[in-house]
């Protein structure tokens, strides 16, 4: 009991921090958070005793991260907050898609680092060790994320890495949504840089998959997962 309460005064007193602070000590708050969520991440068993989503404390961390992930003009302090939602994804219900929203709405950044960190967080929600990553996937369909997504075409190996892995589960995940038509996501897949998924095995049969599950989606023959 005692432990827990000081892990909820630990998470408030962060978030508290982290929105009235600025500059370093702002910067180090958020580097704390993403390397308490990395660890959290790999670990279920601290992934429970350290953030419950419905818990005050932990909502206040989210609702700072992204704030931040949407009004702040750095890097520095976005990519520690991207991160961080990102190592969370597993412990979000079907019902909280405003984390999702501000993760697709980088994915245009001018940054790349900002970009490619969005969509290294979105796999994470759209992953099949995800279990509610169907409804995820939707989700991240729904908040438009397949444009900004297919505009991420002159990335460099690792934006094109996990833009494609996000793209394949998008598509067998969410197969039948118009969006993935309209933004010709089998044509960009079939596409596929040959250097990049030539070098990850695992990714050229995800690509396969995805290929199939398009076409046959787009046959009008809406498969079972």
């Amino acid at each position: 009991m005692a432990g827990g309460l000081r892990r909820r005064k630990g998470w408030l007193c962060l978030a508290k921090l982290i929105e009235k602070e600025w500059g370093e000590l702002q910067v180090n708050c958020l580097m704390t958070i993403m390397e308490i969520t990395a660890a959290a991440e790999s670990n279920a068993d601290l992934r429970r005793a350290t953030f419950k989503t419905n818990s005050p404390a932990a909502k206040a961390v989210v609702d700072q991260l992204s704030r931040v992930i949407k009004e702040a003009d750095s890097p520095s302090l976005q990519i520690p907050a991207i991160k961080s939602i990102g190592s969370l994804a597993r412990t979000f219900p079907a019902r909280e898609t405003r984390v999702i929203g501000p993760l697709v709405t980088q994915l245009s950044h001018r940054n790349q680092e900002v970009a490619t960190e969005a969509v290294v967080s979105l796999c994470k929600f759209a992953c099949p060790d995800n279990f509610l990553c169907m409804e995820h996937s939707k989700a991240i369909i729904e908040f438009n994320g397949v444009q900004p997504l297919m505009k991420l075409l002159r990335g460099n190996e690792r934006t094109q890495l996990h833009r494609l892995f996000l793209l394949c589960y998008l598509a067998t995940h969410a197969g039948n949504s118009e969006a993935l038509e309209q933004g010709r996501v089998l044509n960009a897949l079939d596409g596929a840089d040959r250097s990049v998924t030539g070098q990850h095995p695992e990714l050229r049969e995800l690509v396969s998959k995805a290929i199939y599950h398009l076409n046959l989606c787009h046959a009008g023959i809406h498969p079972q997962r």
